[in-house]
């Protein structure tokens, strides 16, 4: 029988790659909320005690950056200096533009041209596909790392893992049979927590933790 190894991982809301979507997110759905024809192209970066956003940014809306980001910070869980960020203190650079008149040029116009005629900017395109491997239609590595980092997130904001911080990542190894072409997950390989959190826990306790109250009710015996 032919078998093969396939992992996914998940980084948890506070992990800085996903901490500075949810702000870029945050920025373009109040642009979009107060103006629908609102054109966005907002980066943000982010280092202990400190976030930047920047880009270039056409819209008729009044928005308030400073409190966008703080606000997203605040609602992961980033609210005092030892988690790595305070919302309420960390230091807030905002750097926005107006879109250069050569991008404006080929994104605007929705009024007056066609929709095949109007552009997207520098702008990248993702695409996958769905499989019957899971109701989710998703691979099953993928599927159980997102649950495992949403409980991960779960038992530390409802207070079961008190000692656990915003930031996380969830990676999921299982074992698969090739059945002439088609891919039949056999059983999980692998499960790698990495997690941010107090000085207070020991490794044991971590590990206890986590396979009682986020792998177990995640990851099926069977």
């Amino acid at each position: 029988m032919e078998t093969f190894l396939f992992t996914s991982e998940s980084v948890n809301e506070g992990h800085p790659d996903k901490l500075c979507d949810q702000i870029s997110d945050a920025v373009l759905d109040a642009c979009l909320t107060q103006d629908p024809d609102s054109k966005v192209a907002c980066e943000t970066c982010t280092k202990t005690n400190m976030v930047m956003v920047f880009g270039e940014i056409t819209t008729k809306a009044n928005v308030d950056y400073e409190k966008i980001v703080r606000d997203t910070c605040r609602t992961i869980g980033f609210v005092s200096d030892d988690v790595g960020l305070d919302a309420d203190n960390c230091k807030v650079l905002v750097n926005i533009e107006q879109q250069s008149p050569d991008i404006a040029q080929g994104v605007h116009g929705h009024f007056s041209k066609r929709p095949e005629e109007i552009g997207a900017g520098d702008q990248g395109h993702m695409f996958g596909y769905a499989t019957d491997e899971t109701p989710e239609l998703m691979p099953l590595t993928h599927v159980l790392a997102t649950k495992l980092g949403a409980k991960l997130t779960e038992v530390r904001k409802n207070g079961t893992c008190a000692w656990l911080r915003p930031d996380g990542k969830t990676q999921v190894t299982i074992e698969y049979f090739n059945d002439k072409g088609a891919m039949v997950p056999i059983r999980v390989h692998t499960v790698l927590i990495s997690t941010q959190h107090d000085e207070t826990v020991t490794n044991d306790e971590i590990a206890a933790d986590l396979k009682e109250h986020v792998i177990k009710p995640v990851i099926p015996e069977k």
